[in-house]
């Protein structure tokens, strides 16, 4: 089932431009001075990948919110977007009940449930994405391509980005048996190992995002950090205990969009990774815009983390004790 859904994540993007070029949305009640995307796992990460893509362009703040709680700010001016899969997160229906009664403006990006009930019974915006794969993880492109599509129709971002997503639905398509080889390359380094990956600041929502499905498909703990913030901090930690980094295995991913000092610090601390815990593996991601290169590691990691969930001998679609969980917390009001 987990195959399917990342071999068809190029169809996705397809399928996701579509429903966006289909999406009706009302004008803004006010002008825009913020902007909050609330969501949750697989929901939330499209928006912390929407704010890394827009991060030089978007002239208002954005901020992601995955909790029960908004921001303070939040008022009739805030752009509140409730991203909820299943449309049954308690999270984000929490986020968004508080958020209608700080006036804001909302719209909604799911596939039903009660947030769609919310938003028809309140006459918010809402744009429905197929809910089919019943797996937010595999969905991820259905809500930031619709992401994509709420700021461009307030006028935040440029059209461009739907090019770029085609682009890289292409890309995918083009660079498929390599993305495969190197998936293959990377699990046998990763495999009974502590997965470690590093990357420019704008790719810390790619680093998250992996570090999400090496835990769901895998089963399996990972770390991520960013650069340079890790060198102010968590580089002095790479000295004990041995037993981690004699199970390490370290990963540097980079773009030609890092940002040309912290392209110098990767360089240095490659150097200094290597004398504590051996090889030190590169990617180097493809694409002619931040976007694609974006795109194709998200993909490329995917497939990593479900052929590490065939070498760990597990079944990468069930989240069985994430489904505990919810169970217990049902018993309590």
């Amino acid at each position: 089932m987990m195959k399917e859904l990342i071999q068809g994540f190029p169809a996705q993007l397809a399928e996701a431009l579509e429903i966006a070029a289909n999406a009706k949305l009302n004008k803004a009640k006010a002008p825009i001075h913020n902007i909050v995307i609330a969501g949750m796992g697989g929901s939330g990460i499209g928006g912390s990948l929407i704010k890394s893509f827009t991060s030089e362009e978007v002239s208002v703040p954005i901020d992601v919110c995955k909790s029960y709680d908004i921001p303070a700010y939040i008022n009739g001016n805030t752009l509140f977007i409730a991203c909820s899969f299943s449309g049954n997160t308690e999270e984000t229906l929490s986020a968004v009940e508080k958020a209608k009664a700080k006036g804001a403006q909302i719209v909604a990006i799911t596939s039903g449930g009660k947030m769609a009930q919310f938003v028809a019974a309140n006459g918010y915006d809402s744009i429905s994405i197929p809910g089919r794969s019943n797996s937010p993880r595999a969905s991820i492109g259905y809500s930031f391509v619709q992401l994509f599509l709420i700021l461009n129709h307030h006028g935040l971002t440029p059209t461009t980005h739907f090019d770029e997503i085609k682009a890289s639905a292409e890309l995918l398509e083009k660079e498929s048996a390599d993305i495969h080889a190197k998936a293959v390359q990377l699990t046998s380094f990763f495999k009974d190992k502590l997965p470690i990956l590093y990357g420019d600041t704008r790719l810390e929502a790619v680093l998250v995002r992996t570090q999400q499905q090496i835990a769901e498909n895998s089963k399996q703990l990972s770390h991520v950090n960013i650069i340079p913030e890790m060198n102010h901090n968590e580089l002095v930690g790479w000295k004990y205990p041995d037993v981690v980094f004699e199970n390490a295995a370290t990963v540097l991913l980079r773009t030609n969009y890092d940002h040309p000092r912290t392209k110098i610090r990767m360089d240095v601390c490659k150097n200094i990774f290597e004398k504590v815990a051996g090889q030190v593996m590169e990617i180097q991601a493809k694409g002619n815009s931040f976007v694609e290169q974006s795109i194709y590691l998200i993909n490329l990691l995917d497939w990593v983390s479900f052929y590490l969930a065939e070498a760990n001998q597990v079944d990468p679609f069930p989240v069985d004790v994430i489904n505990f969980l919810k169970e217990e917390l049902s018993k309590v009001d």
